[in-house]
């Protein structure tokens, strides 16, 4: 026996919300932000240094 029969939608609750504007978070994604290439590099550049100077990395085709 479904019980899927039984079951109904409930009503939205139309009340506002209790969170002022000032709490909101704002989901707008900007995307364009101008950035310095240059500085993102030179961070990946250590980024990737900091891994190869770690006594725990290994390239898993050294397997």
């Amino acid at each position: 026996m479904s019980l899927l029969k039984y079951l109904q939608f409930q009503e939205i609750d139309s009340s506002p919300d209790d969170i002022p504007d000032a709490h909101r978070q704002q989901d707008d994604i900007l995307l364009d932000e101008k950035f310095d290439e240059q500085s993102l590099e030179e961070f990946w550049e250590q980024v990737v240094q900091d891994i190869h100077n770690d006594p725990d990395w290994f390239s898993f085709a050294d397997e």
